[in-house]
């Protein structure tokens, strides 16, 4: 998010105002100059919220967490722990600074939850999950956070971001493969040096097809690149080493 872009456009608009920022890409795991946008959003009165659904957990670590600096001024912050909180893949939380901001979930339906039903006993769905009827997976971030604490998450995560910095280094020494940039979180992106982006895909089709690898594909300066987004804290470097291996098997010659 360019922050000048976005100056433009708060000036440009009138309230009420919401900026949405981004702590953690999907595609490169790059997060968003937090603290440029939060004096932004105060200079215009705009609500900020910031989806860290990706990188929030960085804040476990002693090490990365510099990189969410500015966080603590958004008005909302979302985080999916099914990446780096290695939770079920619907578990996920709505942080806010202040309880009163939660009012709005507060909102009570008839045909969900009346009243009288739930004085006689019946179920309240809107009080078990935020999702209404969605399983509540809040109890096993809870039970995680309480068997590891932020010290064993924070080792986990640790050992993550330094697997892809550790892939990164191959992929920078490979006389065949081209590194997008260093990574930012564990989501490293690259591909076959000379490669056409349509070979790009192909290759990535091929090991999924074919049983050997799982790589998602992401466009970044208008090329398509593999992209590896670590995720296991016990893959080895003999692992990555493979992986490229793999890769470079598939590359047409």
């Amino acid at each position: 998010l360019d922050p000048a872009a976005l100056d433009e456009a708060l000036t440009a608009l009138h309230p009420p105002l919401l900026v949405t920022a981004t702590a953690g890409t999907t595609d490169t795991g790059a997060v968003d100059p937090l603290p440029e946008i939060a004096a932004l959003c105060a200079r215009h009165g705009a609500e900020l919220h910031v989806d860290a659904a990706y990188g929030g957990p960085l804040i476990f670590s002693d090490t990365h967490r510099g990189k969410l600096h500015g966080l603590e001024h958004a008005h909302s912050v979302t985080l999916d722990l099914h990446k780096l909180g290695w939770q079920p893949v619907a578990a996920g939380l709505l942080a806010v600074p202040d309880p009163a901001r939660l009012a709005p979930l507060a909102h009570t339906a008839d045909y969900l939850n009346a009243e009288d039903d739930t004085e006689a006993g019946l179920p309240d769905l809107l009080g078990r999950s935020l999702r209404t009827t969605r399983r509540p997976d809040v109890l096993k971030i809870a039970v995680t956070l309480r068997a590891l604490g932020r010290t064993g998450l924070a080792a986990l995560v640790d050992r993550t971001a330094g697997l892809a910095q550790t892939l990164a280094d191959l992929v920078e020494r490979h006389p065949r493969l081209d590194l997008y940039e260093r990574p930012v979180i564990s989501t490293v992106l690259f591909r076959p040096a000379g490669a056409t982006d349509g070979e790009v895909a192909a290759i990535r089709r091929t090991l999924l097809t074919e049983g050997r690898a799982v790589l998602g594909r992401a466009r970044a300066d208008g090329r398509l690149w593999l992209k590896a987004t670590l995720l296991n804290p016990h893959t080895t470097t003999g692992d990555l080493a493979q992986l490229l291996k793999t890769v470079e098997g598939s590359t047409p010659r």
